[in-house]
């Protein structure tokens, strides 16, 4: 799998939650324990952020560590059920409730043709698991 991190939108959302408590990147590096240039070059994804890190930064911002990464298959579920799904349906009239609900039951048989094709797949020979 290519790099599922997005960490372009990760230093976004920091910036964002950072501008949201009035915080300078001076001020929110002191919090975090480190320097002003480190978060900025978090901000705009010069760094990679590490796991700790965006742990003291989510702790400064006050923000759910899942907040940051919505846009990652790290994120919960539930998460992103509720912030991200729930709020683009609430936007939608019945009809197209309607209409996505048929999608999501067009997804939802492909989803399950796949994971049957897969399970269904003979064993690698030299190694007598599965292919991936």
């Amino acid at each position: 799998m290519k790099d599922a991190v997005n960490y372009a939108k990760i230093g976004k959302r920091i910036k964002l939650a950072r501008i949201e408590k009035d915080m300078t990147q001076a001020g929110l590096a002191r919090l975090v324990g480190c320097t002003n240039n480190y978060i900025s070059h978090i901000e705009v994804a010069q760094t990679r952020v590490s796991l700790g890190v965006l742990m003291r930064i989510a702790d400064a911002l006050e923000k759910d560590l899942d907040y940051f990464l919505l846009d990652t298959p790290y994120i919960s579920r539930e998460k992103l059920i509720d912030h991200e799904i729930a709020a683009k349906l609430n936007q939608c009239n019945a009809s197209t409730l309607i209409v996505v609900g048929k999608i999501l039951d067009a997804l939802l048989e492909y989803q399950h043709t796949l994971n049957t094709e897969q399970n269904a797949q003979p064993p690698d020979k030299d190694t007598g698991s599965k292919p991936e």
